[in-house]
């Protein structure tokens, strides 16, 4: 399912270069396909606009269906009234069906299984109920249920995304000073658990009047960058938007800030988003890139 949106058309009609007094050329085309697959991947069967809840688990044993009396509720058609006990034990999670029920794990049937996490989008262990999938997601130390729904609200009220128009003077030169070791660093996200990440070293660039210093964290392949600026809970999401670059090319950097993008928790509350470290908030208005999306 893939909604159309008025970008769009704008794609189609644009032209491939946006010239200003200062800022000289930009070619749009990159950035234009760039939001085009924003878009899609926002709205696949694994995208963030289907997470559907997030349901923190308690040590011990925690009863889970769409009956009101259990521990936790998931109020879907699909899910039956009593699915079983989700029991954890540290960082161990196992599921044992309710009498006549039988789950499906992995897309098979099962009546107990071990369900183990995962700190990203992707499942290691699936619970299915036709459209609903159920999965154990790590936010910091903290155990939780991530609940994915196909037809859920705001997949089906997605309105499209909001950007800035493309501008060259938001497309910057840094340079990159490696740290001598990666370092693993306790970054809070949104919740205020605490998650690690791969900082890998600085950058430092000019932009506006003034130079500033953002620190790299490893991504793949990528660099990855998690910052605020002085559109924050304006223009912008308040807590952060990312940005990820090619890797350093003879010690320098290209930072693009019309790609900054929303992180997931700027389209969806059931979501855990790190917020950015203190030498990533710019004392600058970044007015390029993804603005706040309007929730459905």
């Amino acid at each position: 399912m893939i909604v159309r949106t008025p970008w769009l058309v704008a794609a189609a009609l644009a032209v491939v270069f946006v010239a200003g007094p200062a800022a000289g050329s930009y070619d749009t085309a990159p950035l234009l396909k760039f939001r085009g697959e924003r878009e899609k991947s926002l709205q696949a069967d694994s995208g963030w606009l289907t997470v559907a809840g997030l349901h923190f688990l308690n040590p011990g044993d925690n009863r889970i269906g769409s009956d009101p009396s259990n521990d936790i509720v998931l109020n879907f058609p699909s899910v039956p009234s009593h699915v079983g006990v989700i029991t954890m034990q540290g960082t161990n999670v196992r599921i044992r069906a309710a009498a006549g029920q039988t789950l499906i794990i992995n897309d098979r049937p099962a009546t107990e299984s071990e369900l183990h996490g995962s700190f990203d989008q992707k499942p290691t262990d699936t619970l299915k109920f036709g459209a609903v999938t159920v999965f154990v997601h790590y936010s910091g130390p903290r155990l939780a249920l991530r609940v994915r729904d196909q037809q859920s609200a705001l997949r089906t009220g997605f309105r499209g995304l909001r950007w800035y128009d493309p501008n060259a003077a938001y497309r910057v030169e840094a340079t990159f000073s490696p740290y001598p070791e990666t370092r693993t660093i306790q970054i809070p996200n949104i919740l205020g658990d605490l998650e690690p990440f791969t900082a890998v070293g600085d950058v430092t660039f000019a932009l506006g009047d003034a130079r500033h210093t953002m620190e790299a964290w490893g991504s793949g392949k990528r660099l990855w960058f998690v910052f605020r600026d002085k559109t924050s809970g304006g223009d912008t999401y308040p807590s952060a938007r990312f940005l990820y670059t090619d890797q350093p090319v003879d010690g320098k950097v290209v930072l693009d800030f019309n790609f900054a993008q929303n992180p997931p928790c700027a389209y969806n509350s059931y979501t855990t988003c790190p917020l950015p470290p203190l030498q990533n908030r710019l004392s600058v208005a970044v007015e390029a890139g993804e603005k706040k999306y309007s929730l459905p």
